[in-house]
């Protein structure tokens, strides 16, 4: 299409459309200017404008783009933001139960210690127990004495019928002769102390010398430390105590059982080094509080 034609279309049916064409044409070829020029200038300018309102477009997609890319990050980044609160609350949650965890080990692992030495210990006594059982077969079997675990403590017991008369605290001969056989086994034992118990049966005692078992029994465990003393057993491994008739082994129904109950009995000790330090055992056992003192009575 000419630029007359592309004129005669924009201003056709015009009179004002007329004129302009026809000075436009006039002053196209007054000026000299080729026609295939002109329309070339003109083309390139359209192609241009086309060129323009593309990258308009473009632009304008890229801007929706764009903004979706926006979006899509941003919730993503909330996304990941929530993740990071979480897991560090979790993470927070892990190192508590780290913590316990490694607390609750310790302590195991105090336990597991604490049952094999009880255990060790355990086996030590029990192997103590078979060896003093062994060594005084003989005295046993000739029914001289009585080797026993009783409230987990070892036991040598001796009847009065062998040590003394009734009533009386002068060793016999064959007392004596048992007693220091046994303070030979028991003064070989290291590290152990030992108490001399005298125990009676339920019939009262009254004399001059006596007034009750209490001090029966008493005295009689003070006549046999006495002697074991003197057969070589260190003093300071050794106590005396009575128990009168209030810790029998019998009921005090009969004669039989009544001598049973009449005995003294040597008991090994403990070792303190066996049991659990008083701090230890304060820490897992609350201390009672105290009980409130009661208001004191008025005095008439």
């Amino acid at each position: 299409m000419t630029m007359r034609s592309r004129l005669m279309g924009a201003f056709g049916g015009t009179a004002l459309g007329a004129l302009f064409v026809t000075g436009t044409a006039t002053m196209i070829t007054g000026c000299g200017v080729d026609q295939q020029v002109y329309d070339a200038a003109v083309k390139d300018r359209d192609q241009q404008k086309q060129q323009l309102a593309e990258a308009r477009a473009a632009n304008d997609a890229e801007k929706v783009a764009h903004k979706k890319d926006v979006a899509t990050r941003d919730q993503k980044i909330d996304t990941l933001t929530k993740k990071l609160e979480a897991l560090g609350q979790d993470v927070s949650r892990l190192e508590t139960e780290r913590g316990n965890l490694g607390g609750e080990l310790e302590t195991a692992k105090k336990r597991m210690e604490d049952l094999r030495k009880a255990q060790a210990q355990a086996e030590a006594r029990a192997s103590q127990f078979r060896k003093l059982v062994s060594q005084f077969k003989q005295l046993t079997d000739a029914g001289k004495l009585q080797v026993e675990l009783r409230e987990n403590r070892m036991i040598v017991r001796l009847g009065d019928q062998i040590l003394f008369d009734p009533g009386k605290t002068e060793l016999k001969k064959e007392g004596e002769d048992a007693l220091r056989q046994v303070t030979d086994v028991l003064k070989a034992i290291p590290n152990r102390n030992f108490q001399v118990a005298g125990h009676t049966d339920n019939i009262p005692i009254k004399s001059k010398r006596f007034r009750s078992n209490w001090d029966l029994s008493t005295a009689r465990a003070v006549e046999v430390v006495n002697f074991m003393i003197s057969s070589g057993m260190e003093p300071k491994r050794l106590s005396a105590a009575g128990y009168a008739d209030q810790s029998p082994v019998a009921a005090n129904d009969s004669p039989e059982n009544k001598a049973k109950n009449r005995r003294i009995e040597i008991t090994l000790v403990p070792n303190l080094d066996d049991l659990p330090p008083i701090d230890e055992a304060l820490k897992e056992s609350p201390v009672a509080e105290p009980a409130a003192t009661p208001p004191a009575a008025n005095k008439s």
